[in-house]
């Protein structure tokens, strides 16, 4: 690599923004344009859901890939690869094309722009893709772990793949440490870095309180639920904890649910089994610019994920780092990487998964005492701030990146 021309990275991926409003995977469109910011020339490759193409979005060159005729593709978006396959089985029929094509896609970008280091989002599909070029390509490899390719695909054949992908990478990196831990790799495998995705700090502590108040009574407390509404989310345990809330406390409480998903019917259909359709309100999906003003209104947020039977579960959970960065008090769930993120008793306070009675208990004495909610929520926004910004992620990244590259090629020119 020439010194003096910028790092080139492709990002490979399973799911990226399709557009300024969607919120799929958020997090890679905020670590693309944090590494473009600096310095570095950023390329992602991700799957389309409907033709593919290229284009440019604030300095970040995305490339989309086709893999099944444009009206049928359904395995990338929406609920995600894993609880879309779950939900309609007749999906697999796309895996061997989807692989091909992001396969035949990431050979001709690299034969095209012969970037530095290709980035490898989820160890499974895209870390064993990315390996996979290293006969045709003399190209460093960092694969990250997120979540979903650890705590699932836990069969002795996807075990050994993972392991593959680990030991043929030139670095990986996991977002809790729980994520490293679940991917159940042999101990002579090289370690992880533990990287975290990161959050907007800034536009998620700008939201407008006022404005979606006034879909409210006065006085009226608002507990809220962000995320996808599939199995692990726990959408359902929160349900059934608002409906056990005191009654007293109840009609003066409201549940805002926003997210999509395979489950959403039948939770508006449960809601109303349980009596609180009246108190519920599911506003679907939101636009990323307008999720702000959702955490600004709350007076606490609640996701009470637990471990699906497939094993999936929570590397991380990005909106914990949206709450804290709006400073909204956190109840969550000990479960898969949360922990690492919401402090019991610091930052938030956690309880155990699939649990109701207990999530409702919580959320009556959180609700009950505002003086406890506003200290963890200014804890929750230190530590957001601290460790958690972009602009610390991104570094955290590039830095990795340098180290790689002096290592495989010896240089002692990168800056």
């Amino acid at each position: 690599m020439d010194p003096h021309k910028p790092l080139k990275v492709v990002m490979l991926v399973s799911s990226y923004p399709r557009s300024a409003e969607d919120s799929a995977a958020i997090f890679l469109r905020y670590l693309a344009e944090s590494l473009s910011q600096r310095g570095i020339e950023v390329q992602v490759l991700a799957p389309s859901d409907k033709k593919g193409g290229t284009c440019l979005e604030n300095k970040v060159a995305v490339h989309r890939f086709q893999y099944f005729p444009a009206a049928w593709q359904q395995l990338a978006y929406g609920s995600g690869i894993l609880p879309n396959l779950k939900h309609n089985p007749w999906l697999w029929i796309q895996v061997p094309f989807f692989l091909i094509s992001m396969t035949s896609s990431l050979l001709r970008l690299l034969w095209k722009e012969r970037p530095d280091i290709i980035h490898g989002h989820w160890v499974l599909p895209q870390g064993l893709v990315a390996v996979l070029t290293k006969p045709f390509f003399s190209i460093a490899i960092i694969s990250t772990a997120h979540g979903s390719d650890a705590f699932a695909l836990r069969s002795s054949l996807m075990r050994r793949l993972k392991q593959f992908v680990v030991a043929k990478s030139d670095a990986w990196t996991a977002n809790t440490r729980a994520t490293s831990d679940a991917l159940g790799l042999h101990s002579s495998l090289p370690k992880p870095h533990i990287i975290p995705m990161g959050v907007d700090v800034d536009h998620f502590c700008s939201g407008n309180r006022i404005g979606l108040r006034r879909e409210l009574p006065e006085n009226e407390l608002l507990v809220l639920f962000v995320g996808r509404l599939v199995e692990n989310k726990g959408a359902y345990d929160l349900l059934q904890a608002f409906s056990l809330l005191p009654l007293d406390l109840r009609a003066r409480t409201s549940l805002w649910v926003v997210g999509d998903g395979e489950e959403r019917s039948k939770l508006q259909e449960y809601a109303q089994t349980l009596g609180i359709s009246h108190k519920t309100r599911f506003w679907g999906p939101i636009d990323n610019h307008r999720l702000p003003d959702f955490y600004a209104a709350a007076d606490l947020f609640v996701a009470p994920s637990f471990a699906a039977a497939t094993g999936s579960s929570e590397g991380q959970g990005v909106v914990f780092l949206e709450a804290f960065a709006a400073r909204l008090c956190v109840l969550a769930t000990r479960v898969g990487g949360i922990s690492e993120v919401v402090e019991d008793g610091h930052t938030g306070v956690l309880v155990e998964p699939h649990d109701p009675q207990q999530l409702s208990a919580a959320m009556s004495n959180l609700l009950g005492n505002e003086r406890l909610r506003l200290e963890f929520a200014q804890n929750a926004f230190s530590k957001v701030k601290k460790h958690y910004d972009w602009k610390k992620i991104a570094q955290d990244f590039g830095d990795l990146y340098l180290s790689v590259l002096k290592s495989r090629q010896g240089e002692d020119t990168y800056k």
